[in-house]
């Protein structure tokens, strides 16, 4: 049986929004409960996920090796079965050391799972015309909070920390991994539209082999950058801000429109992007990013400023996901793919692992205004990465 665009478009994306919504989002909800329950610290709550993102750094390469080996059907059903596993692991824990195994072995199911993986699987399908299937799919991944944050939220309300943790490991189980098993195999080709279609070329790669190195290396620090940013302020900024005098009630509420503009973003480069310049795309999501602090430094957090912060800041973070996925194949072409988002991704996860304690340390020390102004100098370094790409290698737009 051949697969559709459509059925291979919604079978991805309903397993990334279960993915992501399992794997990354469900602490936020379930933390509490199980800090109340077992006694832990939310620090070593944390620390467990945090561990899950260092894990998934350092497994990187080989799974980046297994995909180009095995192809993204075996990978991403193989992560499903791993994901099940570590997911049934923390809704049985007891002990720290069965807690901290249970992260790792999610860690290693994050990078079987998660973007890069179903990106990858994309390409093998799709060739150098996966980038308007990559877009679509971020579509999808930004769901996966709204859908897992409220079903995490009444399943402990209803069967407790534990039973929601077992009904985020039976989503995986029982619906990622049939999904994955039907996506077509490592080397089966694709027609229509959307697929290679016979006698069709693909374009060359922007970027001339023997410049890989020094491209790579500007995009590592892009994302890198930009993974510092995204993520210090899911954790950091409604305490930031309500400590520069905002309430908290709306800070939540403005924070929360985050998500919102974050979709709007990718919706737009899926109508108007599609032939959009890979350089002046990637300059237009990390010099969002750039503008997102000017109104914080023109009225602080006065809401009018704020809401501009998160209108901006959500725009750009929606588009960096496809930055990350459809820039390197434009750039760099199919060749080698998964490798490529290796090793883009490995320091961005590394940096994610570290950012909530690193900004937790300046806050600290230097308080919420010195925080927000070495985010901005961070979002300047993420900007200046993309521009010195585009000098290096721009031409004229495909």
């Amino acid at each position: 049986m051949r697969a559709s665009f459509p059925f291979i478009i919604s079978a991805l994306g309903l397993t990334q929004i279960i993915s992501w919504g399992t794997i990354f989002y469900g602490i936020s909800v379930l933390a509490k409960p199980m800090v109340a329950e077992l006694g832990w610290s939310f620090t070593f709550i944390f620390a467990g996920f945090s561990l899950s993102l260092l894990v998934g750094g350092i497994v990187s390469k080989p799974v980046a090796q297994l995909i180009e080996r095995r192809g993204g059907r075996y990978t991403l059903t193989l992560g499903s079965i791993v994901g099940g596993i570590g997911l049934l692991m923390l809704s049985q824990v007891n002990d720290p050391v069965v807690y901290i195994a249970a992260w790792i072995v999610l860690g290693f199911a994050s990078r079987l799972t998660l973007y890069d993986a179903a990106f990858a699987m994309l390409v093998e399908i799709y060739g150098m015309r996966a980038r308007r299937p990559i877009s679509v799919l971020t579509l999808f991944g930004g769901l996966a909070s709204s859908i897992f944050w409220p079903i995490c939220h009444y399943a402990n309300e209803a069967i407790g920390w534990r039973g929601a943790w077992m009904v985020c490991a039976l989503a995986v189980l029982v619906i990622c991994t049939p999904l994955h098993l039907l996506l077509p195999r490592f080397g089966t080709p694709i027609g229509g539209s959307e697929g290679n279609g016979a006698g069709e070329s693909d374009p060359e790669p922007l970027v001339p082999a023997a410049q890989r190195s020094f491209a790579i290396l500007m995009l590592t620090i892009a994302m890198a950058a930009n993974s510092f940013i995204t993520t210090a302020l899911s954790v950091h900024l409604i305490p930031a801000v309500v400590a520069m005098g905002m309430g908290a009630a709306m800070a939540v509420w403005i924070s929360s429109l985050r998500g919102v503009f974050q979709t709007l973003g990718r919706l737009a480069e899926i109508i108007w992007g599609r032939n959009l310049d890979p350089f002046l795309f990637a300059n237009i999501s990390t010099g969002v990013m750039v503008l997102a602090f000017l109104p914080l430094a023109i009225g602080g957090v006065g809401v009018p400023y704020f809401f501009a912060f998160n209108v901006l800041f959500g725009i750009s973070v929606g588009l960096a996901t496809i930055v990350k996925g459809a820039v390197p194949l434009v750039l760099f072409g199919k060749s080698g793919y998964a490798g490529v988002l290796a090793s883009i991704a490995t320091p961005g996860l590394i940096v994610t692992a570290a950012a909530p304690t690193a900004y937790a340390a300046v806050l600290d020390t230097s308080g919420p205004v010195a925080g927000f102004w070495l985010l901005f100098v961070i979002a300047i370094l993420s900007f200046s990465a993309t521009a010195a790409l585009a000098w290096r290698f721009r031409r004229s737009p495909i």
